[in-house]
């Protein structure tokens, strides 16, 4: 059985079966075994099989709400 890999990231060079992905994480690049399978595709998740693992990448970043400050009265 393949190892599952479950990561928020950007993958930085099209997938193409045969080739290794490339992928940017948290600070680091990963570049993965081969590809041999892309499963699915889009612009929001990647879902791919490589020589050694099975990838799912969320590749939109996730949503924060910033805090807003407190409003302030007016001072007259």
């Amino acid at each position: 059985m393949k190892k599952k890999v479950s990561l928020s990231g950007k993958v930085l060079l099209p997938l193409q079966e045969g080739q290794r992905a490339v992928i940017q994480s948290g600070g680091s690049i990963i570049h993965t075994s081969l590809v041999v399978e892309i499963i699915e595709q889009n612009p929001d998740f990647a879902h791919f099989e490589t020589m050694n693992s099975v990838y799912q990448v969320a590749l939109a970043p996730v949503p924060i709400e910033a805090a807003l400050p407190t409003p302030l009265a007016m001072c007259a």
